[in-house]
């Protein structure tokens, strides 16, 4: 009897278990925040800037200060998008059709999130296409870093001054001695001779008086490297394959990086990985990374890059190894600030 009770109980709980997981493997990503429906263009707050992207397309997007990268992908509820930044972001806000959906973050701010997408079309009741992004963010302001400026600094250098020390020099003293001189009754009449007394002369004695004499300390002035970066849409036109050094078109990703076997993604060309567009789930973000590892691996053997080839590929394979999207997507964007240093090939 207790036997058939506690199976009753297990079947019960494995039913329920797997009617959560289903629930779950089902439903999608989403933003981290609720969008704010407004009605007609919304505008970044007062105190911010916006960064505009208008038309949407997956890329990487900069006004030089903020850098963006943005994957486009279609569900079934509609197209959304995820993003990536290099600072924080305070605002985010999705035009599609005649309205918007503000994103809010504040005060925290963030540097990327998942599934973000226009209001909904009520003919449909699928997301409005994206007509335009804005990403409003504010610059923090400036601290102030000391300098060493030269100062004069006293040191002490003998000179000589002269003082006064007495020493003896030997003068001439009479003294009495007495002699014979005959009279009636002989008596002593002293006479004089000189000795030798001690008197005291001045002589000059050096002694240290110290003085200032200034001396400078130097102060060390760095001199800025500019370094420079070209962009994954750069590397893969046709024009520009030609400019590629150390590396070809037609090498496999596994050729240069560990790619592990999970991603699938180790037959794929260098060339066909500069294409790769992203979306949810850890594979997307390591297409995200993989694209800009590309990018960053030509940039090190062609121009003034601020890593080397070396670098290059064993940070991408750490971060690949870590199989956390997060640690994936963040190697993305530093490579991708990096790729956009600006370009000087042709």
């Amino acid at each position: 009897m207790k036997f058939k009770m506690w199976s009753r109980v297990f079947l019960t709980l494995v039913i329920m278990l797997s009617a959560v997981a289903v629930f779950f493997a089902g439903s999608t990503s989403a933003a981290t925040v609720e969008p704010v429906f407004v009605p007609g263009n919304a505008t970044c707050p007062a105190g911010t800037t916006e960064l505009k992207v208008e038309p949407v397309s997956d890329g990487t997007f900069s006004d030089g200060i903020l850098t963006v990268t943005i994957d486009v992908r279609d569900t079934p509820e509609g197209q959304v998008f995820d993003f990536t930044s290099n600072i924080g972001v305070d605002e985010v806000i999705v035009k599609g059709g005649p309205d918007s959906n503000v994103y809010d973050y504040r005060p925290a701010e963030t540097t990327g999130d998942t599934g973000l997408h226009a209001p909904v079309n009520p003919n449909n009741n699928l997301f409005y296409g994206l007509s335009h992004i804005s990403f409003c963010y504010d610059v923090e302001p400036p601290t102030d870093t000391p300098t060493n400026t030269p100062t004069d600094t006293p040191t002490n250098t003998p000179t000589n001054t002269p003082t006064d020390t007495p020493t003896n020099t030997p003068t001439d003293t009479p003294t009495n001695t007495p002699t014979d001189t005959p009279t009636n009754t002989p008596t002593d009449t002293p006479t004089n001779t000189p000795t030798d007394t001690p008197t005291n002369t001045p002589t000059d004695t050096p002694t240290n008086t110290p003085t200032n004499t200034p001396t400078n300390t130097p102060t060390n002035t760095p001199t800025p490297v500019v370094f420079e970066g070209c962009t994954p849409g750069f590397w893969k036109q046709p024009q520009h394959l030609d400019s590629w050094v150390g590396f070809s078109p037609n090498q496999t990703l596994e050729s240069v990086f560990d790619v592990p076997d999970s991603f699938e993604l180790d037959n794929a060309t260098l060339l066909e990985a500069l294409s790769f567009q992203g979306g949810s789930g850890t594979t997307a973000a390591a297409r995200i990374l993989l694209r800009a590892a590309v990018a960053a691996l030509l940039n090190s053997t062609s121009v003034d890059y601020p890593l080397t080839t070396a670098q290059v590929i064993a940070e991408v394979n750490a971060a690949l190894a870590s199989g956390d999207r997060s640690t994936i997507l963040a190697e993305a964007t530093r490579l991708d600030t990096f790729n956009n240093l600006g370009c000087p090939l042709n």
